[in-house]
């Protein structure tokens, strides 16, 4: 099942650990927020089609995911479970599959964000949201690293990238630890280098990284292939 497959890569067997951090970097159209999509539809998926049947918040940055699209990546994660099942049992209708996915996807909370005000706004609701929803096991945000230069010019000091990336990775390590959830999130990788020498606390991330080669696209290294699903090569 391609994003079973996909998330055992990322994840390992077994799955998101609580109060991770997952992160998503790599050059401009090297397939994160597809990466970042496909995890979330795999998280949704109920459990008796191999998903883990959470409830999402998506701070989304990018705004490249939305619910139709994220419908369409776990309707597609449905089929491709029910056709696996084939042979074990009768598969379900297609009708079936998009009721199914239609339900996963309204545990879906999307909030939009048009600026870095909008970012810390939607992190503070997301306390909120967490407290009136013990469902909701997952955030996911997309781009972390969309606004950097939109406030540059307001900026009274000056904030390179790898500043600008660390200050909203502590953010988001301490919004996991007080409300018991996880998170992953989609970064530009030159927001990663350290040019400066800054010197920040450590913070533990599962690393994914992305990249755009003239072979394909590559996770971690290996092969990937956006079709239909994502299929990582072993």
């Amino acid at each position: 099942m391609v994003s079973g497959q996909l998330h055992s890569t990322v994840f390992g067997p077994c799955g998101v650990e609580e109060q991770s951090l997952t992160e998503i970097s790599g050059p401009p159209n090297s397939g994160k927020s597809q990466v970042l999509q496909q995890l979330m539809a795999h998280c949704l998926a109920p459990y008796e089609y191999g998903g883990r049947q959470m409830s999402i918040i998506l701070i989304n940055l990018s705004h490249k995911i939305t619910k139709e699209s994220l419908g369409k990546a776990v309707l597609a994660e449905l089929r491709s479970h029910s056709k696996a099942a084939e042979d074990a049992e009768e598969p379900s209708s297609e009708s079936k599959l998009i009721e199914i996915s239609k339900r996963c996807v309204s545990r879906v909370k999307i909030l939009d964000c048009f600026s870095n005000d909008d970012v810390r706004s939607s992190l503070r609701k997301v306390k909120y949201m967490v407290a009136s929803d013990s469902t909701v096991e997952l955030i996911a945000l997309d781009t972390l690293s969309e606004f950097f230069w939109l406030d540059h010019p307001s900026r009274k000091q000056f904030l390179s990238k790898y500043g600008f990336y660390q200050q909203w990775l502590g953010t988001l390590r301490n919004l996991c630890r007080r409300c018991l959830v996880s998170a992953m999130f989609t970064v530009d990788y030159r927001f990663l280098i350290n040019q400066h020498g800054e010197r920040f606390p450590p913070t533990k991330v599962t690393e994914v990284k992305m990249e755009n080669r003239k072979g394909g696209f590559t996770l971690n290294g290996l092969p990937v292939y956006f079709k239909n699903g994502i299929k990582v090569e072993q």
